[in-house]
């Protein structure tokens, strides 16, 4: 150890560590949103204690970052990357290049000037932690990437050298490049923009802007607000902060996915993109968990689909990022998808059997909705004393609730379903939504712990919960009879204990 030649990283590398973060801030601030509202609704002068927390939390973010990269090292070795971190708990850790899953190389907008990157490297030996090292000089981050990626773990602990595969790779290269116009499309299918819009609502109407000003002047018109004008300009600017919030959208997906063009070489996966900041993001198929094919209700009028392909890490379980692990093409036509979920093994669509879960699965939730609608009912018809009004407005909050409750069980169906072409993979796909269409499909080989679970009531009925648990999360087959179950468990169980293929 002593002969390594450690190496600090330049000092551009403490804005990284400033942005990370913030980063985590910004990842988490749905926590925070309890504390905001008790400061605003504390009365003005809260305002200034949020101004104190906040200058305080950036100066021991500037001053954390600062110390993260004098206390960040490096040293490249043969065969492994050691690093040492940490300020006052100081770790060691090594990344043994066989060990390493997978490499990425992401190129920030504050690195591209002074040709830096970052490296990012999941190790099957590193506690399930991304690691990343920051500031190293492009020819070195993708000399390293290589090197890293080199070598593979055969199923018997064996290491091979790839250069037969890589051949064979760069013979089945498929290459597509997503032109402008369909990462607008990807920009009209996002959400968040929306959802970021919601959760901050409330905070933004405890400001005392909207008391100070916005209040006051909509009383000083109140008679202007009665008109019918009014109605048509407030119809006109909801409309209007729509569709500025669809060009935002566009400009952030824009930016994201400039330029996104998708590798295929066998089974390496490459997706590159970014217009300030370019990333790098691949999967090889061995390390594949699950896919997710999501189609909101825009992205059906669009035709499109959001193909996400996970390699969660235990990490996730550990409060980590899962989107460092999702491999995710933004926006998918129908053409390209069907030559997509070739290259990912899926089935064709008309070979999926889909099946309906038993009618009993409705009883939860309409039980529940047939025994609370009799006591809202009864609270708005005396407490509320909104009379037979408030009785209506239950009924038909009852009918509406009943029917999305069925138009969900009548659009969920489950397959287990087999690749017939070489090569063979076996599947169970899960699909599920209301407006939504989404479907989830999980490697039958990769699940990890099947559960029959049978309470009372479904011993009564003769039936059984049927849990499926992955490394990409768990899926219930709710209300199967008990011996179905059980068989497709047993069948499960002795069909993964005899596949020999690679689980990572």
């Amino acid at each position: 150890m002593s002969e390594l030649t450690w190496q600090r990283t330049p000092l551009i590398t403490i804005a990284f560590f400033l942005f990370k973060q913030l980063k985590q801030l910004v990842t988490n601030i749905s926590n925070l949103i309890p504390a905001f509202a008790a400061i605003f609704v504390i009365g003005k002068d809260s305002v200034w204690v949020l101004f104190g927390l906040a200058g305080a939390y950036l100066l021991y973010v500037i001053i954390s970052a600062v110390l993260t990269q004098r206390f960040f090292l490096y040293a490249i070795a043969d065969d492994a990357v050691h690093l040492r971190t940490g300020i006052f708990n100081r770790k060691h850790l090594t990344l043994n290049y066989e060990r390493i899953q997978q490499a990425e190389i992401h190129q920030v907008w504050y690195f591209r000037p002074f040709k830096l990157t970052v490296l990012s490297v999941d190790s099957a030996g590193s506690a399930g932690k991304e690691v990343q090292i920051p500031g190293l000089k492009m020819e070195l981050a993708q000399d390293l990437r290589q090197r890293m990626l080199a070598e593979s773990v055969s199923p018997s602990g064996q290491r091979q050298e790839s250069a037969a595969a890589d051949t064979k790779e760069d013979a089945a290269r498929i290459t597509k490049r997503f032109p402008v116009a369909e990462i607008i499309r990807a920009g009209i299918i996002d959400n968040k923009l929306f959802v970021l819009l919601a959760v901050l609502i409330y905070p933004i109407s405890q400001l005392d802007l909207l008391e100070d000003y916005v209040v006051p002047w909509v009383q000083q018109h109140l008679a202007w607000f009665n008109s019918e004008s009014a109605w048509i300009i407030g119809a006109g600017i909801a409309v209007g902060s729509l569709a500025v919030l669809f060009l935002a959208a566009i400009a952030v997906s824009l930016l994201t996915y400039h330029d996104l063009t998708l590798t295929i070489e066998g089974e390496r996966f490459q997706a590159k993109s970014g217009a300030l900041s370019i990333r790098t993001l691949s999967f090889r198929y061995p390390k594949l968990q699950a896919v997710y094919v999501r189609r909101n209700l825009r992205a059906r009028l669009l035709q499109r689909s959001v193909v996400t392909v996970s390699q969660l890490q235990p990490r996730a379980a550990q409060g980590g990022n899962p989107a460092a692990q999702q491999f995710t093409l933004p926006v998918v036509d129908a053409a390209f998808f069907a030559e997509f979920r070739e290259q990912l093994r899926l089935p064709p669509a008309a070979e999926v059997n889909w099946q309906r879960l038993s009618p009993l699965a409705l009883l939860g939730s309409s039980l529940w909705l047939a025994l609370l609608a009799p006591v809202i009912a009864t609270l708005l018809f005396f407490a509320a004393e909104s009379g037979w009004p408030g009785i209506a407005a239950t009924l038909a909050g009852w009918i509406l609730m009943q029917t999305m409750v069925v138009l969900s069980w009548r659009n969920y169906g489950y397959s287990f379903v087999s690749r017939t072409t070489t090569p063979a993979e076996q599947w169970f796909v899960v699909r599920r939504g209301i407006f939504s269409r989404n479907e989830n499909w999980y490697p039958r080989r990769k699940v990890q712990q099947i559960d029959v679970q049978q309470g009372p009531w479904l011993r009564l009925l003769g039936f059984s919960h049927l849990i499926l648990h992955t490394a990409a999360g768990s899926e219930t087959l709710r209300y199967l009879p008990s011996e179905n179950a059980q068989s497709l468990q047993q069948q499960w169980v002795d069909e993964i204990a005899k596949n020999s293929h690679r689980w990572m």
